[in-house]
């Protein structure tokens, strides 16, 4: 006769918090650079950009042809991870960004 063995489950351990992601981390080469864009009207089509979330470190990323659109959307709504509407455009350090394409 086989006895009845209990299985044993695997305990995994929950991350405690979510992992920061890759383009936040200090090490990652392309990182947003300089002061906050002021004026959206200057921000060029194709240069790379994120919005950021100084209170709950959320970013967001996209071309200035679409940045513009999103960022005045959540100006209104807020953060998407924390609704505070104290919100930045910061010009991402990208090769194709360093060649003169700046959108400040």
């Amino acid at each position: 006769m086989l006895k009845n063995k209990k299985k044993e489950e695997a305990v995994v351990e929950q991350p405690k918090e979510k992992p920061t992601p890759a383009y936040l981390q200090p090490d990652y080469p392309y990182q947003a650079v300089g002061a906050p864009v002021g004026d959206l009207d200057n921000l060029e089509k194709g240069v790379l950009y994120e919005i950021w979330c100084e209170k709950c470190k959320m970013s967001i990323r996209s071309q200035g042809q679409n940045i513009k659109d999103r960022f005045e959307k959540m100006r209104e709504t807020g953060c998407i991870g924390c609704r505070n509407k104290d919100l930045q455009i910061r010009l991402v350090n990208m090769p194709a960004n360093a060649e003169g394409n700046r959108g400040n």
